[in-house]
């Protein structure tokens, strides 16, 4: 926080931070339940379906048990319960709009783009958040790195998110986006959403398919 645009500054700041400091849990603290979790055991995420909540890991496979709205969210989206996706075929990527636009998404994928092409059959999208955005981008050469890979570099704004313009994703075709919904048409009429982190949709679009990255990651 502190020497952003926004941030209280001087002494205001260090008052600020006194107080913050403050804001924890007490040690005699009690809980109805707590949870623990390993982080290793931790996937990326995308979705299958036609809403936000329906997820699985990475490396996962669709839930075999659903309702209808399961059933014509599967049928939309073309796939079956038990289903697999990884090596699926990704013909769009999408890195942008209001949720995962911010400058340290963009270096995150610029930094497993770095060197490497897209996929001959992707067609590979970067939105900034903001005009903010759009210019550190600039300023650290995020924008050469996109460019020499293949990717197309927008002016700041909803874009593919919703089917901006002329940004929509054919009918029929996938497209892993960071935006944050899924809905049927979403990102153009019979298009289908995967939604996905900056870091899983470069890698898709580096290789043309969703695939498991974190094996290669330090």
């Amino acid at each position: 926080v502190k020497g952003r645009e926004f941030a209280p500054k001087g002494e205001q700041f260090e008052r600020q931070v006194s107080y913050w400091k403050t804001l924890k849990t007490d040690e005699d603290a009690e809980f109805d339940q707590e949870y623990s979790f390993d982080a290793e055991d931790i996937e990326p995420m995308i979705t299958y379906g036609t809403n936000p909540g329906m997820g699985i890991k990475l490396t996962g496979s669709i839930p075999l048990e659903g309702n209808k709205s399961d059933s014509k969210a599967l049928a939309y989206m073309n796939f079956k319960p038990g289903e697999i996706l990884i090596d699926k075929t990704i013909n769009w990527v999408f890195i942008g709009s209001c949720t995962n636009s911010r400058i340290e998404d963009f270096r995150v994928a610029a930094s497993y783009i770095k060197g490497k092409q897209k996929a001959e059959n992707v067609n590979a999208l970067i939105v900034p958040g903001s005009r903010q955005v759009a210019t550190q981008i600039k300023e650290e050469g995020l924008d050469k790195v996109f460019e020499e890979a293949g990717f197309t570099l927008r002016q700041p704004g909803c874009s593919a998110c919703l089917a901006m313009n002329d940004d929509k994703i054919p009918e029929g075709e996938y497209c892993v986006s960071t935006s944050n919904r899924n809905f049927e048409g979403r990102q153009g009429q019979g298009s289908r959403t995967i939604l996905a982190s900056p870091l899983t949709a470069a890698a898709t679009a580096v290789a043309g398919k969703l695939v498991d990255f974190t094996k290669s990651l330090n």
